[in-house]
C-alpha cells in the first residue's frame, strides 16, 4: 500500500524558465506538425506529489501534503501562483477537485482535527481557497472529530475526490461529491464516502465490490474483482459523469490488482507482488449498487504500479486509464537480466507507458475483447521506439473522447527488475554494492499528445515533448515500494508518489504539477501554451 508521511519542504528559489520542447513521434504521427511550446515556472516551496484541479473558468488549484495541505492558486493560466488558506496543519496523502460552479474541494489523510488514526477529511471552500469547512459524518454516534469525514472502521489510504451537479444550473449545495480510497487494516478493498449535499454529510462507507445489492449481472463481476484485490490494491481515482451526457451521474472508480495467485509474493505494505490488472466499478444510484468490470490485464509478471496507475475522466464522462509496465517482454528474463547486468541491452525489458480508455463510461474497453467480458484485448502505447529507456508516473487528462494529454518522467536507462517484474528498489541509484545496476538514473518530464484516440490501439497516433530537455529534474531513484521502500539500498522517494495534470476547459491547454527536487528543488508547473486542443477538436 501506498503508506507516506510528508516530505521535506526546500526553501530554494528558482526563476521561470521556457521549457525545453524536443519532438518524437509515435509511428505515423508527424512531428512537424505539433506545433506546441510549454513555458516551466515554479508554483511554491518544495513539495511532492502535488495535486492539480482546473475549475470551469480555467482557474487552476496545485496542492501538496508536504507540510500539511499547502496549496496554491492560479488565475492566469498558471503563470503565476499565490498561496491559498492551509485547511489543515497535517496531512498525508490529499488530492483536490472542484464542481460546475467553481467550489473547490481538498482531501487528506491522517490530519489533526479528529480523534481516530489514519482516515479523510473532506474540506470545502466557495471563496477561491480563502477558506475552508470540513464535511461531517452520517455515521450514527460519531462526527468528524471523531473519526474524520470517512470513519472507516478499516482505516484509510490513498484517498481521490470527485464532485459534481446533478443538474446544469444547480448550486453547489447540491453537488454531489464521492470520497474514495482503500483500507489501511481491513481487506485491501476499494470505499467510498458519498455526500449528496455538496460536501456537507457524507454517508457511511460503502465497499465498491461487495455491496448488499449488486446491479442484476454484476454478481459475477463482483466475485472476480473480490478475488482480485482481497490481497492489496492501489487506488488510482474516481470521477462522476457530468450533465448532459449519456450515464449522466454515474460514479465510476477505479483501482489496480494483482491476481489470486501472485498474492504469495507479497500482500499490504510489501506491496511485492505485480499489479498488473486495471478495475473500474460504476454505480447509477448514488452508490446503492455497484458493477465491478475488469479494465485490462497486462499480463501476469508486468507491474503497472510506478507506484500509481493515472486516471481520468473526459468532458463525456468516459474514463481513462495511463499506466507504465515492461509489456513487451519476459518479466522472468528480464529479471534474469537484471540480476546478470545485461538488461541495459534488452529493449523489451524496458518500461513504456500505455493508455487504456472506455467510450461508453465504464462497461467496455477499447473495444473489448480481453480476458474477461468488456476488458480490453490491447493497450494504446504512448511513447514511440525512439524514446527508449524506463517510462514512469503517469498523469494523464482528457478533452473531448479520444483528445488525450500524457505526462511521465523518462530516463534513457532500463531500470533492473526482479523476478515478479517489479522495479528493484535502488536499481537506479547508482548502489556500488551492487555492481550490475547502472549508474543513477536522470530523469526528465515529458508530455504526450493524441488527437486521435478514437481510433483502435495501434492506429492511434502520439507526438511527445521532452520538457525540461538535458537538465534533470530528479536523479536516482524512483521506488515504487510504498513505506516499504529500503534507504539503505539507496532508494527514495523523494518525489512521492505521482504527478498530475489537468486540461483547461477554456484554453484546451494542458498543465502539469510535479516536484523538482535537482535543479530547482520547488513545486513546479509545465503549462502548455500552443498546440492546445482547440474548439474543433470538441
Amino acid at each position: 500500500m501506498s503508506r507516506r508521511v510528508p516530505v521535506r519542504t526546500a526553501l530554494l528559489s528558482g526563476v521561470a524558465v521556457l521549457g525545453t520542447v524536443l519532438l518524437t513521434a509515435s509511428p505515423g504521427a508527424t512531428a512537424s506538425a505539433n506545433h506546441q511550446r510549454w513555458s516551466l515556472t515554479n508554483v511554491g516551496a518544495y513539495g511532492g506529489e502535488p495535486s492539480l484541479a482546473s475549475d470551469p473558468h480555467g482557474v487552476l488549484y496545485d496542492v501538496t501534503p508536504s507540510g500539511g495541505m499547502v496549496g496554491y492558486r492560479s488565475v492566469d493560466h498558471g503563470k503565476t501562483w499565490k498561496p491559498t488558506a492551509v485547511a489543515d496543519g497535517s496531512s498525508g496523502d490529499d488530492c483536490v477537485t472542484t464542481d460546475q460552479t467553481g467550489a473547490i474541494y481538498e482531501c487528506n489523510l491522517a490530519g489533526s482535527t479528529e480523534n481516530a488514526p489514519l482516515q479523510a477529511d473532506v474540506w470545502k471552500s466557495t471563496n477561491g481557497g480563502k477558506s475552508w469547512v470540513r464535511g461531517e459524518t452520517n455515521t450514527p454516534g460519531l462526527k468528524a472529530s471523531d473519526c474524520a469525514t470517512s470513519c472507516s472502521p478499516f482505516g484509510v489510504d490513498r484517498d481521490w475526490l470527485a464532485a459534481s451537479v446533478s443538474k446544469k444550473g444547480d448550486p453547489t449545495s447540491k453537488a454531489t461529491v464521492v470520497l474514495m480510497y482503500h483500507d489501511f487494516y481491513g481487506p485491501t478493498s476499494i470505499w467510498v464516502n458519498i455526500s449528496t449535499d455538496g460536501g456537507k454529510t457524507f454517508s457511511k462507507v460503502d465497499n465498491v465490490m461487495a455491496t448488499p445489492a449488486v446491479t442484476p449481472g454484476a454478481v459475477t463481476g463482483s466475485l472476480e474483482a473480490e478475488g482480485y484485490t482481497f490481497c492489496s490494491t492501489v487506488p488510482a481515482g474516481v470521477g462522476i459523469v457530468p450533465p448532459g451526457h449519456p450515464h449522466a451521474g454515474r460514479i465510476i472508480v477505479g483501482w489496480i490488482a494483482s491476481d489470486p495467485a501472485e498474492d504469495a509474493a507479497g500482500c499490504n505494505i510489501s506491496q511485492y507482488e505485480s499489479f498488473h490488472t486495471m478495475w473500474v466499478s460504476y454505480s447509477d444510484d448514488n452508490g446503492a449498487t455497484w458493477t465491478p468490470q475488469l479494465a485490462y490485464d497486462a499480463g501476469v509478471g508486468h507491474d503497472t504500479s510506478t507506484p500509481f496507475v493515472a486516471f481520468t475522466l473526459d468532458s463525456a464522462g468516459n474514463p481513462y486509464f495511463a499506466y507504465a509496465t515492461d509489456g513487451e517482454g519476459n518479466a522472468g528474463l528480464c529479471g534474469a537480466e537484471s540480476t546478470a547486468g545485461t538488461v541495459q541491452s534488452d529493449p523489451s525489458c524496458e518500461y513504456n507507458m500505455y493508455v487504456i480508455w472506455s467510450k461508453d463510461a465504464g462497461a467496455t474497453w477499447d473495444g473489448g475483447g480481453g480476458v474477461i467480458p468488456g476488458s480490453a484485448a490491447a493497450a494504446y502505447r504512448v511513447n514511440s521506439s525512439q524514446e527508449p529507456g524506463t517510462h514512469w508516473f503517469p498523469a494523464i487528462a482528457a478533452d473531448s473522447p479520444g483528445h488525450v494529454d500524457v505526462a511521465y518522467l523518462r530516463t534513457p536507462t532500463i531500470l533492473p527488475i526482479g523476478p515478479t517484474g517489479k522495479a528493484d528498489p535502488g536499481g537506479c541509484a547508482g548502489n556500488k554494492s551492487v555492481p550490475t545496476y547502472p549508474a543513477p538514473c536522470k530523469w526528465a518530464l515529458y508530455a504526450a499528445q493524441s488527437v486521435n484516440l478514437t481510433l483502435p490501439p495501434g492506429k492511434a497516433t502520439w507526438t511527445t515533448n521532452n520538457l525540461t530537455g538535458n537538465v534533470p529534474m530528479h536523479v536516482g531513484d524512483i521506488c515504487n515500494l510504498g513505506i516499504a521502500c529500503v534507504g539503505s539500498a539507496g532508494s527514495n522517494r523523494h518525489l512521492l508518489d505521482f504527478i498530475q495534470e489537468v486540461v483547461d476547459p477554456v484554453t484546451g491547454c494542458a498543465h502539469i504539477a510535479y516536484a523538482d527536487d535537482n535543479t530547482f528543488n520547488r513545486l513546479r508547473m509545465a503549462n502548455q501554451t500552443s498546440g492546445c486542443f482547440t474548439r474543433a477538436h470538441r
